[in-house]
């Protein structure tokens, strides 16, 4: 099956190509030039999902090509994942407008205009990033994911890729399979946790995501391995919702640090007074200030 994306003028295929790129060894998802693969799990199969932007600067109109090797997938839900993984419901025009009459505007835009937030293929994939991804560092982290999804996920023949485990199948993992992949007893309890809850439907991601962010973040944070921190990086990174700042987070805390000149890196409270001003777009505002510690 083939489908079009159109895309908004001024699209930046940088980013979301670094995002999905970001762990070269990554078994679920790939970058190869401009092209994004992305195995989905559908039905108990695991099938190919190909966003190629090849075609992504046209002056007219950008556009995003889409193949994925499963004729009965409806094309509206390949066309929804798309648009997810390339940040498609980013306002940057808005949050650059915001920002447009601060002294700093070149320092926290810089030469990233039109930047969006790329998500994740779908909620659970960030859920499972973010539990993973407490306390370590990327390069770990991705490892980590890796093996569970080696472990648990659904292998793609054609590709030898894999479809990212569905809550379901990492809710039927037990402790000891993931400690024998270098997760730590309590990593590898939240994680299946967390799995059995959304399979029991004690929480449910689709009931969350039409509901308020507030409340999204007062669900997440009552489950047991979920703090503040990772809440917000699920409402950010999965959830896709615009005014959410990871406060307490190490980069986020450098880059404020260098944005006002401070001699030392601000503590909680001073990050939230300073990405108050980002308000309703702190979700773009926090991307740019981590993309900003690489300039």
């Amino acid at each position: 099956m083939k489908s079009t994306l159109f895309l908004p003028a001024g699209f930046r295929p940088e980013y979301p190509l670094a995002y999905h790129g970001r762990d070269k060894l990554s078994v679920s998802e790939r970058v190869e030039g401009r092209t994004i693969t992305k195995i989905l799990l559908i039905d108990g199969t695991a099938h190919r999902l190909d966003i190629d932007l090849a075609d992504c600067d046209h002056p007219n109109q950008p556009v995003a090509l889409l193949r994925i090797d499963h004729n009965s997938f409806a094309p509206e839900a390949a066309l929804a994942i798309a648009a997810r993984m390339l940040g498609l419901a980013s306002d940057p025009v808005g949050f650059e407008a915001l920002v447009a009459p601060r002294a700093d505007n070149t320092r926290i835009v810089g030469a990233r205009s039109g930047m969006r937030i790329p998500l994740t293929a779908d909620v659970w994939d960030a859920v499972c990033w973010a539990v993973i991804g407490q306390q370590i560092n990327l390069t770990f982290a991705a490892a980590l994911r890796r093996a569970m999804i080696e472990r648990a996920g659904v292998r793609h023949a054609e590709s030898g890729l894999y479809a990212h485990p569905d809550p379901a199948r990492v809710a039927a993992l037990e402790m000891e399979d993931l400690t024998a992949l270098r997760f730590s007893r309590s990593k590898a309890s939240y994680l299946i946790g967390v799995a059995r809850l959304v399979t029991e439907g004690a929480l449910s991601l689709d009931a969350l995501a039409q509901g308020s962010p507030a409340e999204a973040e007062t669900a997440l944070v009552a489950v047991r391995g979920i703090g503040t921190w990772t809440a917000r990086y699920i409402l950010l990174r999965g959830f896709g919702f615009p005014d959410m700042a990871p406060i307490g987070d190490s980069g986020l805390a450098t880059a404020l640090q260098r944005l006002h000149g401070l001699s030392e890196r601000p503590d909680i409270k001073a990050q939230e007074a300073s990405m108050l001003a980002f308000a309703p777009h702190r979700s773009l505002a926090t991307t740019h200030l981590w993309a900003s510690l690489a300039d």
